[in-house]
């Protein structure tokens, strides 16, 4: 029987979670442990089993083990973020990866990760927020060095930067 979780990669680039929003694609593989009779893998997002054109084929690899032949599969994950997908769970994005050896429900071993989308509010919040918070007088001097290279006046022959 598998002795450990299965492990999801893809989601992560050196321990850190990588950013995602709404319309980026998803692309993450799950590994379960070598067994036999070997687990099947199956993907869920937000607790919902994923239509199977989301997945690529199950790759298997064979190991022989003091005569046993173990196996270890790995399932591909892939989709674009959207709305419908994020459902009534706003903001996030629970991928689940379970190992089951269908025979023996017990065995069931499972992952999870989390993907954090920030929402339009939220971000629309968060320009709010900086805009707020910028220093407002090197606003202004920005603002007023922009006008005065856009704006010209000529007066008796010389040119004028107003």
């Amino acid at each position: 029987y598998p002795q450990f979780d299965p492990i999801i990669n893809g989601l992560q680039h050196n321990g850190v979670q990588h950013n995602y929003a709404l319309g980026d694609f998803v692309v993450a593989n799950c590994s379960s442990d070598m067994s036999s009779p070997p687990a099947r893998l199956y993907w869920y997002i937000n607790d919902r089993n994923v239509p199977s054109d989301y997945l690529q084929p199950q790759h298997e690899s064979t190991v022989e083990n003091d005569g046993f032949q173990l196996r270890q599969r790995t399932l591909e994950i892939r989709f674009y973020i959207d709305e419908k997908r994020l459902g009534k769970l706003k903001g996030k994005l629970v991928l689940k990866c379970l190992a089951r050896i269908d025979a023996i429900p017990q065995a069931t071993r499972e992952s999870t990760q989390i993907i954090y989308i920030p929402t339009t509010d939220e971000l629309r919040n968060q320009k709010l927020i900086n805009w707020r918070g910028s220093d407002a007088s090197s606003l202004q001097h920005a603002t007023l060095a922009r006008l005065s290279v856009l704006f010209t006046v000529t007066l008796g022959g010389f040119r004028w930067f107003v």
